[in-house]
């Protein structure tokens, strides 16, 4: 089972639901939280000012630092398996190329209702990532 965290606000909601399904199936669970991808290209990285590259070098650090964490305290609080994952790029893929490589049989996400009027104007990436998937998703209110 794959958990999707974008929040940290919405971890304790998205691993309790995990857990429990976990729990029954005698699952392993990944944490997974996506971050936006560095420029690869060497002009695109000379424009900015290498202070905002550090800062977001010790952001993530710390990042994977509190995903680590995560795992490591559910794994051993609720006898499961479980693996955080900080990764760089687009949420979609990296999540259909996780769920391919790691035989993953169910997606957890948090789901917050918006307006139709929001959702015309911007991206709806949950619809992006059931379209894609050939497993299930389970998409958790957040409250």
């Amino acid at each position: 089972m794959l958990v999707a965290i974008d929040q940290q606000k919405d971890v304790d909601q998205l691993v309790d639901q995990t857990v429990k399904l976990a729990k029954l199936t005698n699952a392993k669970i990944w944490i997974m939280h996506v971050t936006e991808a560095d420029p690869d290209d060497f002009l695109a990285r000379e424009a900015g000012p290498q202070f905002v590259y550090d800062k977001r070098a010790k952001e993530r650090k710390e990042e994977a630092v509190t995903i680590k964490k995560w795992a490591d305290k559910i794994g051993e609080e609720h006898n499961l398996e479980v693996e955080g994952l900080l990764i760089e790029g687009s949420v979609t893929k990296s999540i259909r190329k996780l769920v391919d490589e790691c035989q993953i049989d169910l997606v957890v996400a948090g789901h917050r209702k918006k307006s139709l009027v929001y959702g015309l104007f911007t991206s709806n990436k949950k619809k992006d990532l059931i379209d894609d998937l050939k497993i299930p998703l389970l998409a958790v209110p957040l409250v």
